[in-house]
């Protein structure tokens, strides 16, 4: 069973350095709105585990707590790896707990603890991974941004009719 799929974003994935500045806008305005998988330590603590379900997935309705988990890159970056599902998860060989986060949400976490990390990659040693500064991500949810968004999307419906 997938968790997700991201299609969409997965095409419009290609070697960072190859992209064109159009390319790159594209590619960026689709992964702001995208889900993507986080790995996590999660406070055990804060889970019921007596009716946990060991053999699939766990729908949690409670808060819960948990730590982003990132690892130091060769370059000695701290790194916050992202994937766009499963198979890149199982490809690096990453035995970890995800989650689901959509971007906005990812943004909202981390500015707390932006110091703790240097960038995030997604789908790292892949062919394709997007490596973005933590600076650079968390400007692409400014206010200003998300009101041109807005206004695109809202540009793009009125031509549609």
């Amino acid at each position: 069973m997938t968790l997700l799929s991201n299609y969409k974003l997965k095409s419009l994935m290609k070697k960072q350095s190859e992209m064109t500045d159009e390319e790159n806008e594209h590619f960026i305005n689709e992964f702001r709105k995208s889900e993507l998988l986080v790995p996590l330590q999660v406070e055990l603590d804060s889970l019921d585990l007596e009716n946990i379900n060991l053999d699939g997935f766990n729908e949690i309705d409670d808060e819960i707590r948990f730590h982003l988990k990132s690892f130091k890159g060769p370059s000695g970056k701290r790194t916050l790896p992202i994937f766009t599902d499963e198979e890149n998860i199982h490809e690096i060989k990453l035995n970890t707990t995800v989650g689901s986060f959509f971007m906005r949400d990812l943004n909202k976490s981390i500015i707390p603890i932006k110091d703790s990390f240097d960038e995030i990659v997604i789908n790292p040693s892949s062919e394709n991974e997007y490596k973005i500064s933590i600076d650079d991500f968390l400007g692409l949810f400014d206010e200003e941004r998300e009101f041109e968004d807005l206004m695109k999307e809202i540009e793009e419906e009125m031509q549609e009719k």
